[in-house]
């Protein structure tokens, strides 16, 4: 049984408008990924044998920039926000309809810690996702995958 495209297992249970919006980026870039393969001026065809990984990585980007991001400056804002009201109690924030309580902004927090231990494990800095041009994210995966060879290549 073949497993499902990253892109659909990280925007399952999204809203829709965000998911339309991811699944588009992602439909664009890796229209554009391809163009790059087949232009030799720009020199990443050597990155062809591990198009699996970097769709994965293309996936997680998008998703960091479009989710995650957003979640991770969420919960920075509220504890800013806790621990500069000066009560002892926890407060809530009120963003559009949804309300940030303590509850929530422990989910949240569990979600980027789970997050960053990702980034982690796989040496993705937050520069990483720091892109607006796709050429741009393809040198970061060269990037990524060289630094990951010379790392593990113990002759040196």
């Amino acid at each position: 049984m073949e497993q499902p495209p990253i892109i659909n297992i990280l925007t399952y249970k999204l809203p829709v408008d965000i998911t339309r919006r991811i699944h588009l980026e992602y439909k664009s870039r890796r229209t554009e990924i391809d163009r790059i393969w087949t232009n030799p001026k720009y020199n990443f065809q050597m990155l062809q044998g591990y198009a699996s990984t970097v769709e994965a990585l293309l996936a997680i980007s998008i998703f960091y920039r479009h989710v995650m991001g957003h979640i991770q400056g969420a919960v920075s804002f509220y504890k800013s926000v806790n621990r500069n009201s000066g009560m002892n109690n926890e407060c809530a924030i009120k963003v559009g309809g949804m309300v940030l309580d303590g509850q929530q902004q422990k989910r949240l927090s569990s979600a980027v810690i789970k997050f960053n231990q990702i980034q982690e494990k796989y040496q993705l800095d937050s520069a990483f996702f720091e892109y607006s041009e796709t050429i741009q994210f393809m040198k970061n995966c060269k990037d990524l995958f060289y630094k990951k060879e010379y790392e593990e290549d113990n002759s040196i």
